[in-house]
């Protein structure tokens, strides 16, 4: 039997845990993978959409956190400080055995050797320890183990504390890039803004790069910034720098991961869950300022009976190249989007009008799509021996914002409809809604 939606988990394993093949086939749980302590608290401030489990469940295994061998090191407290910076209702759990002195920052332990139903429903069960404080100091209760929780499940927990104020660090400061991460902003540019109101120095700045009269920003032996200022010393800066690194790190884990989460690993294009949210937003930006949007969705003609004949290494490079003479025509602001086996989209947005006021964006569009249209019919592919000239070829659909439709949805459908009708005519055709002059290139 299925959990209720109320027990619906994101649950986020840390290094090696062994519990990917026993959650993998719970349909209740959204199963992530991150290496390390700070990717976890990168993943929990950035869900993958708006329609996953708002309750989370991290799980530290083997190697989850930097220093001593293992996952028993004294930075775990740290670490489970600033998952709760990130998310107050966030579970942290364990693979067992670790000393009392981590189980007591933890809300449970999990036994490696149980079967997959039992650990799938102590995830669910488990409640966040109301007796960790923010700091990262371990309460003097030890929680119990997640199944043997014996607060109700909807139970609110405990606000933790503000993390005091230690040395001449500035390391409070954490709760403000914190919850900028969780709202979607970057917590470098939060972090280096607090430090300025809070040491009275206008002249505080981050730059990229190592640079001289700065402090060096590191992060395990590798310089990401330097931090400047026209008042404080070196040595000063380099205190601050200290707590500025983990954060730079942060931001640098979330970006690899939410560039992962919306690219598509064979071609770089971005893809369909990328392609949904932005061109929601761009019917929306152009609603608004009564701007057009276009959208193209293609497919290479035949594209399977190359994949049979010369292979799927072959294929592979087909649909590399395609994307690459696609950028290659295309303007900055619009989006290259693989949302199929070989079936592409492009979204043709400019979010402030066109630079030459004389242009009209479907026609201007037009003549982007027959440009590429035809840089694949002339494509060499050295995989497809002599066969490849003048053999490859797309079709596809285009519609536009407001004459095709006025939503994602409808515009999609109608540039399916418009792909489907050119190929049967033949192929190698690419069909226009009545917002583009030219009916098909």
């Amino acid at each position: 039997m299925g959990a209720s939606p109320e027990q619906s988990r994101r649950v986020i394993l840390v290094g090696r845990t062994g519990l990917d093949a026993k959650l993998r086939a719970d349909p209740d749980l959204e199963l992530l993978r991150v290496r390390n302590a700070m990717e976890a608290i990168a993943e929990l401030g950035d869900p993958i959409d708006e329609h996953s489990p708002a309750r989370a469940v991290v799980v530290f295994g083997e190697g989850a956190t930097p220093g001593v061998a293992g996952r028993s090191d004294e930075s775990m407290p740290d670490a489970v400080a600033g998952l709760r910076l990130v998310d107050p209702n966030v579970s942290v759990l364990a693979m067992t055995p670790l000393p009392a002195s981590v189980l007591s920052s933890l809300d449970g332990v999990l036994d490696p050797a149980a079967d997959g139903e039992d650990i799938a429903d102590q995830i669910r069960a488990s409640v966040p320890n109301a007796g960790v404080r923010a700091s990262g100091q371990p309460s003097q209760q030890a929680p119990q183990p997640a199944a043997q929780q014996s607060s109700p499940a909807h139970a609110p927990p405990a606000k933790p504390s503000p993390a005091p104020l230690h040395d001449d660090r500035v390391a409070a400061v954490i709760a403000d890039p914190a919850i900028a991460l969780a709202s979607g902003q970057d917590p470098v540019e939060t972090m280096v803004e607090t430090l300025r109101q809070t040491l009275k120095d206008a002249t505080l700045r981050l730059e990229n790069g190592h640079l001289p009269n700065g402090a060096a920003v590191v992060w395990q032996g590798r310089v990401l910034a330097t931090l400047l200022s026209d008042k404080l010393t070196v040595d000063q800066l380099a205190r601050q720098g200290e707590s500025l690194a983990p954060w730079l790190a942060i931001r640098e884990q979330y970006r690899r991961l939410r560039l992962a989460a919306y690219s598509d690993p064979l071609t770089g294009a971005w893809n369909r869950r990328y392609f949904d949210q932005f061109l929601a937003g761009a019917l929306a930006e152009a609603k608004e300022h009564r701007h057009n949007v276009t959208i193209l969705v293609f497919d290479i003609d035949n594209f399977k009976s190359y994949n049979d004949r010369f292979g799927h290494e072959a294929g592979d490079d087909i649909l590399i190249e395609t994307v690459r003479l696609l950028r290659s025509v295309i303007r900055p602001t619009d989006r290259v989007c693989r949302i199929g086996g070989d079936e592409f989209a492009v979204i043709f947005h400019e979010p402030h009008g066109p630079r030459d006021p004389a242009s009209r964006h479907p026609t201007s569009i037009h003549a982007i799509a027959a440009r590429f249209q035809a840089q694949v019919r002339s494509a060499r592919f050295a995989k497809l021996g002599n066969d490849a000239p003048g053999n490859l070829s797309i079709s596809g659909g285009l519609a536009t914002y407001p004459w095709d439709g006025t939503t994602p949805a409808e515009l999609l459908r109608r540039a399916d409809e418009l792909a489907i009708e050119g190929k049967r005519q033949g192929k190698n055709v690419i069909m226009f809604g009545p917002g583009t002059p030219g009916g098909q290139a």
